[in-house]
């Protein structure tokens, strides 16, 4: 966090010796309109704000963040980019009333760099889970700490042939709670389709498959299709459908499997 913290202000710093357009090379950009890290769209620990229902039972997901690019610096043939992200995701249980029985928060510092149709990510995160209001009694389970202070790596491409990017990332914890032997995580996945219909909608596909070592390598998959409305530059209203299988994403089940569809409402920004 520290060393996070020293690097936005040193960017700032620079950003005031270099005066100048955001255009000519060496010169420093304030919160860049566009993203130059492209999106891991079926994870289910993106950030974003989102509201989910699962098909099969009363549970909802309420996701509330996103990700926001600090300042950009343009070289001579690479675009390097600063940001900051955090997200609250919450499952919740309705009717007869709004319950809120898991919150998990999440925080990434990500340094991206961009080369051409290539992209490269640094990112420092935590990541943690709780039970909330009644979640224990409700469900009748016992609250485990869980705590992920992470390292990532992340590579993206762009592939004009299937009209989107994909990607690979490995992820190494440096503190891990309840196990804390068991440190890494492999990532792999993509989006594509992105067919015009007309002016305000766009059909697209995405698939995102991660292997922990906190859980024998064991998976977790979600397959989505969607929809992208009223898209203006990098904001949309996007309804999707996912199917997820594997171990659970929530910390307070992490080694217990989910089987789930959902059908979700995105805003994206």
């Amino acid at each position: 966090m520290k060393r996070t913290l020293l690097l936005l202000l040193f960017s700032t710093t620079v950003c005031r010796a270099q005066p100048g357009s955001a255009e000519e090379p060496g010169a420093i950009e304030f919160f860049p309109a566009t993203k130059i890290f492209p999106p891991f769209t079926a994870d289910a620990l993106t950030h974003q704000i989102s509201l989910s229902h699962i098909t099969d039972d009363l549970d909802w997901i309420g996701t509330i963040g996103g990700s926001i690019p600090l300042a950009q610096v343009h070289l001579d043939n690479a675009d390097v980019q600063v940001g900051t992200a955090a997200s609250t995701f919450n499952r919740l249980i309705t009717p007869p009333g709004l319950t809120v029985y898991t919150t998990d928060f999440k925080v990434d510092f990500p340094l991206d760099v961009r080369l051409s149709e290539t992209s490269f990510r640094f990112d420092v995160g935590h990541y943690s889970c709780h039970f909330q209001d009644d979640g224990i009694e409700i469900l009748g389970k016992h609250s485990i700490q869980y705590i992920k202070d992470y390292y990532l790596l992340s590579v993206a491409r762009e592939i004009s042939l299937v009209g989107g990017h994909a990607y690979v990332a490995t992820q190494w914890t440096r503190h891990n709670v309840p196990v804390q032997n068991k440190k890494w995580m492999l990532q792999l996945g993509a989006e594509g389709g992105n067919i015009d219909i007309n002016p305000l909608v766009r059909l697209y596909c995405a698939i995102d498959i991660k292997l922990k070592e906190e859980v024998s390598w064991g998976s977790t998959q979600s397959y989505q299709v969607g929809a992208r409305f009223f898209r203006k530059g990098p904001r949309d209203l996007r309804l999707a459908y996912t199917v997820r299988r594997g171990f659970d994403e929530r910390g307070q089940f992490f080694d217990q499997r989910e089987n789930v569809e959902i059908v979700s409402l995105f805003i994206d920004f």
